[in-house]
């Protein structure tokens, strides 16, 4: 008679132990004998007992664990190597003058000590009311199309979008940030030669304070007729 048979017999079946077993966390607790009465089949070592196939469990879910630990040190080394950047940047920028000079400081900043190989920085025409500053409506068709209502876009460019706001530097992923509430004040540009480099989903909490910063900065700019 096979052992589901003697289940059926009994009137139970393999889940109604399983269940049970589920119901009762300490059931080898109080039966320690059948622990090593228990074989499981294991590929390398053939039949274990239950203890051991735990403890090998377990190594394992320890050896994941350190792995997650690494992973994640690294990730924060990183985060930290790039904070450091961004914050060595910000008191150069309080001596610019003009757009063109933040642009110029941060791409500086950026291409030495990160993977950024084009920036632009555009004041949206119609706020700072000059005739140097790139038309309105070229921004309004890039948050048209490309950003939808967002205030940041991580990914691609189409070419053209690409020859607009880099010219000929290698772009093939980009980050676009809008500077103001309502992006009234313009667009900051990032672009990097790695497709990979600025892709949805990652964090834009760093970006994002650099747009902010950039916010309070400008006024003052065109309030001193600087843009």
């Amino acid at each position: 008679m096979t052992d589901k048979s003697a289940l059926a017999e009994a009137g139970l079946d393999e889940s109604h132990i399983a269940d049970y077993l589920a119901s009762q966390p300490d059931f080898f607790v109080r039966h320690p004998g059948l622990l090593e009465q228990l074989l499981l089949p294991h590929e390398q070592r053939g039949s274990v007992s239950l203890v051991e196939a735990r403890m090998e469990r377990q190594r394992q879910r320890i050896h994941q664990l350190e792995e997650e630990i690494t992973q994640l040190m690294s990730v924060a080394g990183e985060n930290e190597r790039i904070f450091r950047v961004y914050l060595d940047m910000y008191p150069r920028l309080f001596d610019c003058r003009t757009p063109a000079e933040l642009e110029q400081r941060i791409a500086h900043a950026l291409r030495e000590r990160l993977r950024v190989t084009a920036v632009r920085l555009v004041p949206d025409a119609r706020w700072c009311n000059l005739p140097k500053a790139r038309p309105g409506e070229q921004l309004e068709k890039l948050y048209r199309e490309r950003m939808a209502g967002q205030d940041v876009y991580l990914g691609r460019l189409g070419r053209e979008e690409k020859q607009r706001l880099f010219g000929d530097s290698l772009v093939n992923s980009c980050a676009l940030i809008r500077i103001g509430q309502q992006g009234e004040m313009g667009l900051l540009a990032f672009g990097s030669a790695d497709s990979s480099h600025y892709r949805s989903g990652m964090d834009t909490l760093i970006i994002r304070q650099l747009a902010g910063f950039l916010a309070l900065l400008l006024p003052r700019m065109v309030e001193h007729g600087h843009a």
